[in-house]
């Protein structure tokens, strides 16, 4: 072998081991070097915004008299029952967040029990309030028809019974409280006024809310403090009358302007209107000057008549708002049962066409022409398709 081959060999080896050396230096590299992994975070969308809703039901005066004592007493058991004149309308109640009425007179577990005019109830309708779902009282100028004892008893009853009573309190520090009903991140405050106690003494000042404007715009100013919407209940208006007054436009008015979100009224007998007044900062305000009586046993034209106030109130975000507010017309009808009168608040447009369709045998021809005639009474003074407000099922 010459020497030019050999050193051509020599050269190849040498070329080949270091070719070698560097594929086995890559190799263990990659194997003993930290491998990077892509991590993908997912952040929080900013468009996602919380939204809570509570939907409430408020309904009118409830008032027992002697006809409606009369009709839910039960002789062979020795008790009073008032289920069944409000189970048509109890799933209305019971199917949303919140429900309230207005308490007209006393409750107590010793008779004798009384109508008008000192209306002393059974503790037995507080079964009832339960039934239905009721979580709120406001209560009524017949607040302390049996003085203070009548009021201290019906205050034990409501809440041993988890049922909250607003304008009236047992304690002065009871009566520093605002009711709140909070819903998630929601937060609606109900306040409540009374015109006035028939002219009974009210023992102590902090015992009886009364329609004080000065009052009132400080408690509107607390609950705005800890609430998103606040919902004003006032007991006001002249007996009968169908429209609100000069005095109570202007009561609404002045509590619109203090801040309130939503004012309610009942105290007249009957329904008045409903309107949206513009609040001194511009704000839409929603006004129900009188629910009408939801149960009672006044007979007089109009008197047997209500509504179920059905609202949706929002928060979205930082914002709240009232989202929708509708009504269905209610009705007492009172019929014979087995030579009994009995009496039962019937949703009007339901029971009429379950009359029609003869699944409502109870109604006499003569109360399916009063249902009638009343539904449709109702239907015009209070749609205002305008701002809203018609009637829902």
């Amino acid at each position: 072998m010459n020497l030019k081959n050999f050193l051509l060999i020599i050269v190849s080896i040498i070329f080949i081991l270091t070719a070698a050396g560097c594929i086995y230096v890559l190799l263990n590299k990659a194997k003993t070097e930290p491998q990077t992994i892509a991590i993908t975070t997912v952040l929080p969308n900013p468009t996602i915004i919380n939204k809570t809703e509570a939907t409430i039901v408020s309904v009118g005066d409830i008032f027992i008299h002697q006809s409606n004592l009369d009709s839910a007493f039960e002789p062979e058991k020795d008790i009073y029952n008032f289920n069944d004149a409000f189970s048509p309308i109890a799933d209305y109640s019971r199917e949303v967040d919140l429900a309230t009425a207005w308490l007209g007179g006393v409750m107590d577990t010793k008779g004798p029990y009384k109508g008008y005019p000192l209306f002393k109830s059974p503790a037995e309708l507080i079964e009832t309030f339960k039934n239905i779902g009721l979580d709120i009282v406001f209560r009524t100028n017949h607040t302390l028809d049996y003085g203070e004892k009548g009021f201290k008893t019906t205050t034990e009853i409501l809440e041993k019974n988890n049922i909250n009573q607003v304008a009236a309190y047992l304690t002065e520090e009871a009566s520093k409280n605002i009711f709140i009903y909070q819903k998630d991140n929601l937060k609606i405050a109900f306040l409540g006024y009374i015109y006035g106690m028939n002219g009974i003494f009210i023992p102590k000042p902090w015992m009886i809310n009364l329609i004080d404007l000065e009052k009132i715009k400080n408690d509107v100013n607390k609950a705005k403090e800890k609430a998103d919407f606040v919902v004003v209940a006032l007991h006001f208006g002249t007996e009968y009358e169908r429209y609100p007054n000069k005095m109570q436009k202007n009561i609404v008015k002045e509590i619109a302007d203090f801040g309130a979100d939503m004012i309610i009224g009942s105290h007249p007998h009957v329904i008045q209107p409903a309107d949206i007044i513009t609040s001194i900062d511009g704000r839409k305000v929603f006004v129900a000057y009188g629910l009408g009586n939801f149960f009672c046993g006044q007979r007089q034209h109009y008197t047997d008549a209500g509504m179920i106030l059905r609202y949706t109130v929002e928060k979205t975000g930082e914002e709240t708002r009232l989202k929708e507010i509708k009504y269905i017309s209610t009705w007492v009808a009172k019929y014979k049962e087995n030579d009994k009168y009995k009496f039962k608040i019937l949703p009007s447009k339901k029971y009429l066409k379950l009359y029609e369709e003869g699944m409502a045998d109870f109604l006499s021809l003569e109360n399916y022409k009063h249902l009638q005639e009343t539904y449709q009474e109702t239907l015009e003074h209070l749609n205002k398709p305008e701002i809203g407000f018609t009637e829902t099922e």
